[in-house]
């Protein structure tokens, strides 16, 4: 099929599904990340050609060409800028061999282009590129091309200019979307669809950027302007777990995604980031047996709202209230008045300290030790910022906790951080030269006047996180302990939604001897999509089966929010006699969630265990 008349036709009779991540999976079946995943066409071709013949055994009828990055800038890093022609022909036939005989299309896979030496390629060389590729993808013979993971709309339309001057092929422009379905850059969903549109694109569409979600809100602001879309779902936020990632998202979340995308026009499916085989079998079966769309299964006989309140009455009230952390997230902006005026409420409510993440999520923000020192100020509350160890090396990692120390703060939280996401900050690394357990060490020697001249010492408290929501509690504890040793003082927990979890953790921590205190996190779910999203897109986190069917039970958001605070409330007048202190987080920097959680902790009197 070479003919983009039957690509037109197939779409027009119904949905493609398309195949899914190839970097991902060529690094899960054994590639490393210094041999440049397009260069696997020609170094283990055979490799290249499993996946896709692995795809099309799970009913991908579109499988693209492992060329995303084969243009001369972003091979330059390998040293493999002059095999970028040869390495797109290579991917182009490699896809072509897979298909051979069969009733499936190959798709061009082209990306945005990296920086050379830190800086953008002038536009003469844009052009250059880009049609060297597409020329080279053409030559190759594939049936369409698909432009994926752009957050510039300006390079995009370019590209897309440039191909709709190459050919008359069937030409796929998907961009990034941050959420609430806009791009990185601002550009919204309908925005892009338009220009893209008018440059020459057939299909318009998303993949990758924050998760389903943010595929699914950009999509759902395209849908009325009518045009052919498509839609290519990752899974989620990956979690990094001893130098490997890991996605969270599961495939059967991934397939209800994609009814509900189909159910809104999207005739070309797919899936990007952490996706495989099983998550395409999913998704074409869920499309092919064509049941009705929908986000979460519906309970039948909603509650009352006299069932949200099942309190617990403890067996002893200890003497006085646990110590209260509420963490607030840095502005994506430069407007800090929103976080101020959130940090005098909880200063207002009780709170006993603030902490501040660190670009959670490996996005962009106000930098934590600035909005620390600020919030300090303002409030007279110690505020603990996150330090992570994926975007400072070593020194300035120094320079940071020095500069902590001059700044009053006294308390740093020590975290590797999360993995940086390519689709939204392309040309970046994560640096990672410490981990956690280094991260922790590196501030005790401050503290110990061995890093500073004249044996100048600081005197922080060395906070670590931890997570008793994995299937095994001992590696964390094993990890807890390094981590002790090192010189962490206190822990902050994930977020805890059930009271047996509890349970083990604490019995954990007493047979391994850990008596630093730990602060239990609660994070109140604010809807049934929060609840899904959480569960399955964010690394860390794991919501219960019954507190995700519960509020599934709710046919509103008020009700489903309600329900969701009342849920982590009880959690808190549970927990309260039994913990060291609370790790309150807010939901999207929301505090009014959270003010019902502070009244529960104040109102049971607590001793530390």
């Amino acid at each position: 099929m070479s003919d983009g008349a039957c690509f037109f036709d197939a779409l027009h009779a119904g949905v493609l599904i398309g195949d899914g991540a190839i970097g991902s999976e060529l690094f899960a079946r054994g590639a490393t990340p210094d041999m440049g995943i397009e260069r696997l066409n020609l170094l283990r071709p055979e490799l290249v050609l499993q996946l896709h013949q692995d795809y099309l055994a799970a009913g991908s009828r579109v499988i693209e060409t492992n060329t995303f990055g084969a243009n001369r800038a972003s091979l330059l890093k390998y040293g493999a800028a002059d095999d970028a022609r040869e390495l797109a022909l290579a991917g182009a036939r490699l896809a072509r061999q897979a298909v051979a005989g069969g009733e499936a299309f190959v798709a061009g896979s082209i990306g945005p282009l990296a920086e050379i030496d830190g800086e953008p390629v002038s536009p003469a060389e844009r052009t250059s590129l880009f049609a060297e590729q597409i020329t080279a993808l053409l030559e190759g013979g594939v049936d369409l091309l698909i432009f994926e993971s752009f957050i510039d709309l300006d390079e995009l339309t370019v590209a897309l200019a440039i191909a709709r001057s190459l050919t008359t092929l069937p030409v796929v422009a998907q961009m990034a979307f941050d959420r609430g379905g806009r791009t990185p850059s601002g550009d919204t969903a309908e925005a892009v669809a338009t220009r893209c549109r008018a440059a020459g694109a057939d299909l318009v569409g998303a993949n990758c950027g924050y998760g389903a979600s943010s595929v699914a809100a950009a999509i759902t602001q395209m849908a009325p302007q009518g045009l052919p879309m498509s839609a290519y779902l990752n899974a989620g936020f990956p979690e990094q777990v001893e130098g490997r990632l890991f996605y969270v998202a599961t495939p059967e979340y991934l397939a209800r995604y994609a009814r509900d995308l189909v159910a809104q026009g999207v005739r070309l499916l797919g899936g990007c980031c952490g996706t495989g085989p099983e998550t395409i079998r999913s998704i074409a079966q869920a499309i092919l047996h064509k049941d009705r769309p929908q986000y979460l299964i519906r309970m039948p006989e909603a509650p009352t709202r006299a069932d949200l309140h099942p309190v617990d009455t403890p067996a002893s009230v200890p003497s006085s209230p646990p110590p209260i952390l509420v963490e607030l997230d840095p502005p994506t902006n430069l407007d800090i008045t929103p976080v101020l005026a959130s940090a005098r409420a909880l200063q207002q409510a009780g709170v006993t300290g603030l902490t501040v993440a660190d670009n959670p999520l490996a996005s962009m923000r106000l930098d934590t030790l600035t909005m620390a020192r600020l919030l300090q100020q303002e409030t007279g509350l110690p505020v603990i910022p996150h330090l992570t160890g994926r975007d400072r090396n070593r020194i300035a990692l120094q320079s940071t906790i020095m500069g902590a120390a001059v700044s009053g703060i006294s308390s740093l939280l020590c975290v590797t951080g999360d993995p940086v996401r390519l689709c939204l900050e392309p040309n970046t690394s994560g640096v990672f030269d410490v981990t956690s357990v280094g991260l922790v060490r590196l501030v005790a020697e401050f503290n110990a006047g061995r890093r500073m001249s004249g044996g100048a010492r600081t005197a922080f408290d060395i906070g670590v996180a931890v997570n008793p929501n994995v299937r095994t509690l001992s590696g964390q504890i094993d990890k807890l302990k390094r981590k002790v040793d090192a010189g962490a003082s206190f822990a902050l927990t994930q977020p805890l939604f059930e009271a047996e979890r509890l349970d083990q953790w604490q019995e954990a921590l007493a047979q391994a001897g850990i008596t630093i205190p730990i602060y239990i996190g609660i994070l109140p779910i604010i809807s049934a999509r929060n609840a899904e999203f959480l569960h399955n897109e964010v690394p860390g986190m794991r919501i219960p089966d019954e507190i995700r069917e519960r509020l599934a039970r709710y046919d509103t958001v008020a009700d489903q929010r309600a329900a969701g605070i009342d849920i982590a409330a009880d959690l808190v007048r549970r927990f309260a006699a039994r913990v060291h202190g609370f790790y309150f987080m807010c939901p999207r920097n929301r505090i009014d969630p959270i003010l019902p959680l502070i009244a529960a902790a104040r109102g049971v009197n607590s001793a530390p265990c």
